[in-house]
């Protein structure tokens, strides 16, 4: 080739094999101890500190519980909410039985009935009562409340089914 070099062939010399795994000790020289592990176990400060911690949490926490439960278990028994059968607010219990505008009004304040018919009744909060027949407007008394319900009513019956889906 004119101008240019050529490339020849050089020979390659060989290279001996390498061993990846180290090479074992002479057999003439006795097997070497391993060098020293490190111990898992913490030191013995750093146990020491821990249990410290641990406890003082399990104390704070009993104590926290106690003072908080203090106060409920000093208090004596609660009184039941619920009314007494009976009187209500120191009245004795309404009973009546009479004819107005030519019904026959029959109960007392749990219960009134109108020929015979249950008007369902509601004592509300402020111990005035409701019925189904006008709800909107409260009366002193069971029995103030079967006479307007007489008055609004009219010639009708009462139903015997009831408030339906009130």
């Amino acid at each position: 080739m004119a101008g240019g070099t050529k490339l020849e062939p050089r020979p390659v010399a060989a290279r001996p094999a390498e061993s990846l795994a180290p090479a074992p000790p002479p057999p003439s020289q006795p097997p070497q101890p391993s060098p020293p592990t490190r111990s898992t176990q913490p030191p013995r400060s750093s146990r020491t500190r821990r249990f410290f911690l641990r406890a003082a949490f399990a104390f704070g926490a009993i104590g926290g519980t106690a003072a908080a439960l203090t106060p409920i278990f000093r208090a004596g028994p609660r009184k039941s909410a619920a009314p007494a059968p009976g009187p209500v607010d120191g009245m004795p219990d309404e009973r009546f039985d009479e004819m107005y505008g030519g019904r026959r009004i029959q109960g007392t304040a749990s219960g009134v009935r109108i020929d015979g018919r249950p008007l369902h009744l509601m004592r509300r909060a402020d111990g005035t009562y409701v019925s189904v027949v006008n709800h909107f407007e409260s009366f002193p008394t069971a029995l103030a409340t079967a006479r307007a319900a007489v008055d609004d009513l009219g010639g009708t019956q009462l139903s015997l089914a009831g408030p339906a889906l009130h």
